[in-house]
């Protein structure tokens, strides 16, 4: 709204400009003529500084488009990589994300973040300071958001009696 009013004061310091250029041009007066002279050189500087002012608005309206550009481009390239992850449900009741190739209870995949996941963010949840780790589920926390929750161990070797409820992720829903 700014910039628009920025812009009619211009186009009214124009018009004032050329009223004052007509008025010289009917005078011989030499006083008139520097009167008239100051006030065009003050309305032609009032000029330049709105022009001044409207281009940092256009340089910052620039910088931000370009700055959205970049997030949603950052996004699409999320969206491609988001689809080598599943979505599971743990014993302890837990959704993470792992990657589809190496998941399970057996997989190496490691733990990703729901939360930053669906932030389109990749985060691994990583075993807690001072966690119980050879116990069967221990408390892992986000490398990102310092969320935690209990999850079961990773690995082979694990007790039988851990089942691992998985299912595809839809994580578009987020």
């Amino acid at each position: 709204m700014t910039v628009l009013a920025e812009g009619v004061t211009a186009l009214t310091s124009l018009r004032s400009l050329y009223e004052i250029a007509r008025e010289v041009r009917n005078s011989n007066d030499p006083e008139k003529l520097r009167a008239a002279a100051g006030q065009m050189f003050d309305l032609a500087f009032a000029a330049r500084e709105q022009f001044a002012a409207l281009q940092e608005g256009r340089n910052a309206a620039t910088t931000e488009l370009n700055a959205l550009k970049t997030e949603i481009e950052r996004a699409k390239g999320f969206d491609e990589q988001a689809r080598d992850y599943v979505r599971e449900r743990t014993i302890t009741g837990a959704t993470v994300y792992r990657e589809k190739d190496s998941s399970g209870p057996q997989g190496d995949s490691p733990y990703y973040c729901p939360r930053c996941f669906s932030d389109k963010r990749l985060a691994i949840m990583n075993p807690a300071k001072g966690a119980n780790t050879s116990l069967d589920a221990f408390t892992h926390t986000c490398s990102n958001c310092s969320s935690a929750t209990e999850l079961p161990r990773l690995g082979p070797g694990l007790p039988s009696q851990i089942a691992h409820v998985s299912r595809r992720a839809d994580w578009s829903s987020f």
